[in-house]
């Protein structure tokens, strides 16, 4: 009876406390608070340091990529680029685009954050596990996915030196990551919790690169669950960012030899 009796009154007490916090808190207020507690509750601890990006951050970087295509068009209509030159874009050309990019995504942060964007974009040294995790998964992707091309398509892709180095295992990687793994994925994840959100970024990042056939697409709807699972686990997206990286590598090697 005594522990009853102390249970209710320490029920008591606890209610009397949060209705005098609440007394505090405008209407507005609280459902903001009790919005904020609903969001979070489905982003894992590993997003937690992104959870601050939202919808328009990347509807802005989607804005800016739109600008650059209309750009080019426009270019094309008055003569300025050559449609031949989009088609088989330069390696100076391609680099000029992905630094654009970088830094297109970093100003929108900046802008609408303030400082910290690496830490945002989730931009943080993985654990040794996740660094070996993210080594060995980029190598049985690029294997897997090599064997697979050459069981289906009878023509390979050659990749230049340069660009491997500088665009598919740099540049590319980065840029890929920071937006669909760094920005997107922690966003959906609020909404929808996170196999969801990694599914569901998976296949917006498989969506927009060039394929011709389903195979190809379901290729790189793997390769993103496998980018997003690592962020999601580790926290980092300097982890999917490598395995990404390893995983183009050993493509250009498989291919090579």
């Amino acid at each position: 009876m005594k522990v009853t009796t102390k249970k209710a009154m320490d029920c008591s007490s606890r209610a009397v406390t949060l209705a005098a916090e609440n007394d505090g808190m405008s209407g507005s207020e609280q459902a903001k608070v009790v919005l904020e507690k609903r969001t979070r509750s489905r982003l894992p601890s590993t997003l937690e340091g992104s959870a601050a990006l939202g919808y328009a951050d990347t509807g802005f970087f989607f804005v800016f990529v739109f600008f650059l295509a209309m750009m080019f068009r426009i270019g094309v209509h008055l003569l300025v680029l050559s449609q031949t030159r989009l088609d088989n874009p330069t390696l100076a050309f391609q680099i000029t685009i992905s630094l654009s990019l970088i830094g297109s995504l970093y100003a929108i942060i900046r802008l609408r954050h303030g400082r910290g964007v690496c830490k945002l974009l989730g931009w943080i040294w993985p654990s040794r596990i996740h660094l070996v995790a993210a080594l060995l998964g980029g190598i049985g992707l690029g294997i897997g996915v090599d064997i697979i091309a050459h069981a289906t398509t009878s023509t390979t892709h050659v990749i230049h030196f340069w660009n491997l180095i500088l665009l598919d295992a740099l540049l590319g990687p980065i840029i890929e990551e920071s937006f669909f793994r760094g920005c997107l994925l922690p966003v959906v994840a609020r909404t929808t919790g996170p196999t969801i959100g990694i599914a569901a970024t998976a296949a917006l990042f498989a969506t927009l690169h060039p394929i011709s056939t389903l195979v190809q697409w379901l290729c790189f709807l793997v390769t993103g669950i496998a980018f997003g699972w690592i962020r999601v686990r580790s926290g980092s997206t300097a982890a999917s960012t490598l395995m990404h990286a390893i995983y183009n590598a050993t493509l250009f090697l498989c291919q090579a030899l």
